[in-house]
C-alpha cells in the first residue's frame, strides 16, 4: 500500500487499494507525484470520466464492503467457535453397579409430618470410614424412620449390604446423623448414631462399638452417651489433650421460631436441646457442658457442627451452626478444658438460616476457613415465589434483644489471623446455593486449592408462598 491514504469523509467504510486508500468519492483525493508529472487528459476524455467514476467507486466500495462483512462474519464464527468441553469430574454409578440401593423414605403421615414436625425433610446422615480394616472406606446411611445400612466395600465400586450380620440396623425413633470414630481406642472404627425423641417417636442415641469381627455391639448407655432429646449430629475429638476422644452433640429445638427471648436466656440449660460436650473418662463419658462454657438453651436450633483448630494455638475449637434467629457460636478453646465463645468478637455477621458448616484452608495461607451455608435461591423466580422470615423490623429486633447481625445467604468467613474472619461469599461467587444442607470443603480435582460442593433442595417447598397461602 502506497503512503499517500485519505481518511475524509463521516460516511466511512469503503476501503480501497493502490495509492490511496478512499472512503468515498465524497472525499478530496491528494494526488500521488506520479500523477501530478503525467501530462494531462484530454477535456473531452475528462468530461466522460467524470460522469463515469462515480458509478465506479459505487461499485467498488459496494463490493469491498460485503467482502469486509465477510471477513467480520468469518472472524465472528472462528471466535465464537465452542471450547472442546474438559472431561467429566465424576461419573454417576447406578445402584445395580455399586450395589448400594439405600433410599431414606419418608411418608405421608397424619401422626407426625412437615406441619407438626418443622425438619421433617431434613434428611438423615451419611458417614464413609474402612470398618473392618481393609484399607477401603465402607459407607453407613442413617434412615428417618426406616433401617440404617452399612455397605461393606468390596473393591471396584462394588459394596456389600452388611447390617444385619453387623447388627446396626440403627435405633428406634427418629435418626439423624451419623459419626464414626475409635471411641474405645482399640484402633478400630465405632458408629455413633443420633436420633430424636419427639411427638410419638422415641429413641436414645446409639453407640455401636466394633468387635473386630464383622459385628458390633450397642453400648451407649454403658459409655453414657446415650442422650435422649433432639440430637442432629455428633463429633468426637479431643479437646482436653488427655490422648483420648471427646464428644459434642449438637441438637435442634422444636419451638416457634416467632418467639423471641433475651439472647442471655441461651446459657439456662435446655432438657433435649441445646449444645453438650461429654468428656471421656477414662471410657466413661461425663456431661462437663456447663462448666466448660458450652450453650445449652432450647433456642439453640444447631443444624451443623466443624471441629478445626481456627485460631492455630493447637487446641481444637468448635463451630455451631444454628439455624433462625439464635446466633451461630464459635467455641475458642481455651486450652484449659474450657471455652470461650466468640462469634460476635470474630466475625461483623453470619448467615441467617446456617444449615451445614465446613471448615478448611480455601487461600492455602495456613489458616482454616468457614464456610456456612443458608437458603437464598440462586433463581430469581424462586426467590420471588417463597416467603421469608427476614425484614428490617425483624432484623433490628433481632439485634435489639442481643443477637449478633445475621444475614439470609451463605457465608465464606475467611480467617485473617487474631480470631478475625471476613465474609467473602459474594466475592468468591459462593453466596446462594438455595435451600443448602451440608457443606464440603475438598481438593476435588487435585489442583492444590479447595473446592466446594454443597448439597441442596427440599421436598415440597414449605416456604412457597402458594402453599402458605393455602395453610
Amino acid at each position: 500500500m502506497s503512503a499517500a491514504v485519505t481518511t475524509c469523509g463521516a460516511r466511512a467504510g469503503v476501503v480501497g487499494v493502490g495509492a490511496s486508500v478512499v472512503r468515498g468519492p465524497w472525499c478530496e483525493q491528494p494526488a500521488s507525484s506520479a500523477a501530478r508529472s503525467r501530462v494531462p487528459p484530454r477535456r473531452e476524455r475528462a468530461a466522460d470520466d467524470a460522469k463515469v467514476r462515480p458509478d465506479v467507486w459505487d461499485m467498488v466500495g459496494s463490493s469491498l464492503t460485503r467482502l469486509g462483512c465477510v471477513v467480520v462474519l468469518a472472524l465472528a464464527l472462528v471466535g465464537c467457535r465452542r471450547r472442546a468441553e474438559p472431561p467429566a469430574l465424576f461419573e454417576r454409578l447406578t445402584p445395580s453397579t455399586t450395589g448400594v440401593t439405600f433410599e431414606n423414605r419418608v411418608p405421608d403421615d397424619t401422626a407426625v409430618n412437615i406441619l407438626n414436625f418443622l425438619y421433617y425433610y431434613n434428611g438423615g446422615g451419611v458417614a464413609a470410614g474402612d470398618v473392618d480394616g481393609d484399607g477401603r472406606p465402607d459407607l453407613y446411611f442413617t434412615s428417618n424412620l426406616g433401617s440404617n445400612r452399612l455397605y461393606l466395600n468390596r473393591g471396584g465400586y462394588r459394596f456389600e449390604d452388611v447390617t444385619d450380620r453387623a447388627g446396626v440396623s440403627g435405633p428406634s425413633g427418629w435418626k439423624t446423623g451419623v459419626t464414626m470414630a475409635d471411641v474405645n481406642g482399640d484402633g478400630r472404627l465405632d458408629i455413633y448414631v443420633s436420633t430424636v425423641s419427639y411427638l410419638a417417636l422415641r429413641g436414645r442415641n446409639a453407640l455401636y462399638v466394633n468387635n473386630g469381627d464383622g459385628t458390633f455391639t450397642e453400648r451407649a448407655r454403658e459409655y453414657g452417651i446415650d442422650q435422649q432429646g433432639y440430637s442432629t449430629q455428633a463429633a468426637f475429638f479431643d479437646y482436653d489433650a488427655d490422648r483420648d476422644l471427646d464428644l459434642f452433640v449438637l441438637s435442634f429445638s422444636t419451638h416457634d421460631d416467632r418467639s423471641m427471648i433475651a439472647a442471655a436466656k441461651r446459657s439456662v440449660r435446655s432438657v433435649r436441646g441445646g449444645g453438650r460436650l461429654y468428656r471421656n473418662d477414662g471410657g466413661r463419658f461425663v456431661d462437663v457442658s456447663a462448666e466448660a462454657g458450652i450453650y445449652g438453651g432450647f433456642e439453640g436450633f444447631g443444624l451443623g457442627v466443624v471441629v478445626s483448630d481456627l485460631d492455630a494455638d493447637g487446641c481444637p475449637d468448635i463451630y455451631v451452626a444454628n439455624d433462625f434467629q439464635e446466633n451461630d457460636f464459635l467455641y475458642r478453646n481455651n486450652c484449659d478444658g474450657t471455652f470461650s465463645e466468640s462469634i460476635a468478637r470474630a466475625t461483623a455477621h453470619t448467615s441467617r438460616f446456617s444449615m451445614g458448616v465446613d471448615a478448611a484452608d480455601v487461600d492455602n495461607d495456613g489458616l482454616p476457613d468457614v464456610l456456612v451455608v443458608d437458603m437464598l435461591p440462586d433463581r430469581e423466580s424462586i426467590l420471588k415465589t417463597s416467603a421469608s422470615s427476614e425484614d428490617f423490623d425483624l432484623f433490628t429486633q433481632r439485634l435489639r434483644a442481643g443477637y449478633h447481625p445475621q444475614f439470609a445467604r451463605n457465608t465464606l468467613q475467611w480467617n485473617r489471623g487474631q480470631d478475625r474472619f471476613s465474609d467473602v461469599g459474594f466475592l468468591a461467587g459462593v453466596h446462594a446455593t438455595d435451600w443448602s444442607w451440608a457443606a464440603l470443603l475438598a481438593d476435588l480435582d487435585n489442583d492444590g486449592r479447595k473446592d466446594v460442593f454443597v448439597t441442596s433442595g427440599i421436598y415440597r417447598r414449605p416456604n412457597d408462598l402458594d402453599y402458605i397461602e393455602f395453610v
